[in-house]
């Protein structure tokens, strides 16, 4: 009996754990589609997606990690404005992102999709990508997986997790 209500209990603490981790505050769902937008909106629905792959790659895909992967020192370019900020301010990043219209409403549609536990990976587990345009330093040390839209995608080397 005891043991039933052991596992009873651990069921439930587990979905409940589950259920609040399944979805973003909407500080953070504003703070990724801006991500989204602002790195990838010129690529579409399916750049975007990339992007916010990439995301919850790096997150190992644990929601609570996507901003703090997101608004890491060095991730994304676009948030390069509040990365010297004490108390960063992402209004000015969001309201850009917003006055995307349609495709800021597209990237929270695509979070919505992520929550659901529906997003298909179109990047095949990226954790790097970079525009086709220029080629970073860094670029020797991945494995190249796909283009979509303006920008490469990549994965870490082998030996790049040896070292970890």
């Amino acid at each position: 009996m005891r043991m039933t209500l052991f596992i009873f209990v651990s069921v439930i603490a587990i979905a409940a754990l589950q259920a609040e981790a399944g979805h973003l505050s909407e500080t953070d769902r504003q703070i990724v589609a801006s991500c989204m937008v602002l790195e990838a909106g010129c690529d579409g629905v399916e750049g975007m997606q990339a992007v916010l792959n990439v995301i919850l790659t790096r997150a190992k895909g644990y929601l609570h990690q996507l901003v703090p992967q997101t608004i890491k020192r060095g991730a994304f370019s676009c948030m390069s404005s509040v990365w010297h900020q004490p108390t960063p301010d992402y209004s000015p990043l969001i309201n850009r992102a917003r006055n995307q219209g349609q495709v800021y409403a597209d990237a929270t549609r695509l979070i919505g999709i992520m929550e659901q536990g529906l997003l298909w990976d179109n990047t095949y587990g990226a954790t790097h990508y970079h525009a086709t345009a220029i080629r970073p330093y860094w670029v020797s040390d991945m494995s190249y997986i796909t283009t979509i839209g303006g920008h490469h995608f990549y994965t870490e080397n082998a030996r790049s997790y040896a070292s970890l």
